[in-house]
């Protein structure tokens, strides 16, 4: 971006783009961030604030016709920026990176979106789309993925890092005989997030269908952001109670005992809903005041009766060689019920979710859009 004017001043730089758009960079900050300071191959940090003298002031500065800041200090050190960082880094919230985050209901077109696995494979671009759609509706498909035991974790590489936990680094998702969670019975599984007892929660969930079954066992989605929003609309106090309320949740085995403490619903400071737990099977005994029990209960009931409104649960039918990926603090699901002699067998695995930001942030490096 070209630079129409730029004035200097003690403790701070102003600049005026082509754009219109006004910046103004910090003293401090300008020092902090000059290139000098950075190993020219890894691009990491090669000073700490400490480092740096506390009350140098910007004596002056210049911009040539090549994108170059030139700025002078105090000290009689001298500082070089290209323009385009500049414009990049600029600190007001107008140029801050917006969440790609895109609420959807049942009836939302595209809502479930398949892709081809061999495309995801072949090319670039489709496999950008597919992790894009992963981020902004937080849940996309692939179909045609060959139903070998294991595949999953193959898929998964496409996406970021597999996280290994108690279940392993992956999990089979069918009914057996002697079941330490209910996620492993044929029965119905009410609409949920997985693992909130875990810390941290797995950030995304892979399930990978290798046998369908003879009837049952269709999957149910919803955005829990939207029911999130949806509420708060209706009810802000409701939203309010859930975020402001700690929640212990619990799971126990022969060899494993997990616990956390965290709200149904997350908040930013600012009231962006930034994860949903919900997970009414493994929800422990409150631990809550007396005079603080009925309003969260009220809070907690309808929440849970909004997961069960027609409008917010997409189903679908897991097809063998299907996969789904899903933003576990965001999207829940669950499962109709089905025969526990019919063999349905999903595969599934947790990643977290730094993982899919950085293949995108990749695949955009290499100029894919």
């Amino acid at each position: 971006m070209k630079i129409i004017e730029m004035k200097c001043q003690p403790d701070r730089v102003n600049i005026t783009w082509q754009d219109g758009h006004r910046s103004e960079y910090h003293a401090t900050w300008l020092l902090d961030n000059d290139p000098q300071h950075r190993d020219q191959r890894t691009g990491q940090r090669l000073i700490d604030i400490a480092d740096l003298p506390e009350n140098l002031a910007i004596e002056g500065g210049c911009y040539s016709a090549d994108g170059i800041v030139q700025l002078s200090w105090s000290d009689l050190r001298s500082t070089a920026f290209p323009s385009d960082w500049l414009f990049e880094h600029c600190p007001c919230s107008e140029h801050a990176e917006p969440a790609q985050v895109q609420l959807w209901e049942a009836s939302t077109p595209g809502v479930l979106k398949r892709f081809s696995y061999a495309g995801v494979l072949e090319s670039s671009a489709t496999r950008l789309e597919w992790l894009e759609t992963i981020a902004t509706l937080g849940i996309a498909f692939l179909s045609g993925v060959p139903t070998t035991k294991g595949k999953v974790l193959e898929v998964a590489a496409l996406i970021g890092w597999v996280r290994e936990t108690n279940y392993g680094r992956v999990f089979d998702v069918r009914a057996v005989s002697d079941p330490n969670n209910l996620a492993y019975t044929g029965l119905s599984l009410g609409l949920h997030t997985d693992n909130p007892y875990r810390d941290p929660v797995p950030g995304l969930q892979t399930l990978h269908c290798l046998h369908s079954g003879e009837g049952g066992g269709v999957s149910l989605f919803a955005d829990g952001f939207s029911v999130a929003e949806t509420l708060r609309s209706q009810d802000p106090q409701t939203v309010n109670t859930l975020a402001a309320t700690p929640v212990r949740f619990e799971f126990a085995d022969a060899t494993s005992y997990l616990w956390a403490e965290r709200p149904i619903i997350l908040q930013s400071e600012s009231g962006h809903v930034e994860a949903v737990h919900y997970n009414s099977r493994s929800i422990a005994p409150l631990r809550l005041p007396l005079g603080k029990i009925p309003e969260f209960y009220r809070a907690y009931r309808v929440f849970a009766q909004l997961l069960r409104d027609g409008r917010h649960v997409a189903s679908t039918p897991l097809a063998e060689g299907e996969l789904v990926v899903f933003d576990n603090r965001r999207v829940l699901h669950g499962r109709t019920a089905f025969s526990s002699a019919d063999a349905r067998w999903l595969q599934g695995c947790y990643l977290d979710q730094d993982g899919l930001r950085s293949q995108i942030a990749v695949l955009k490096r290499h100029g894919l859009h």
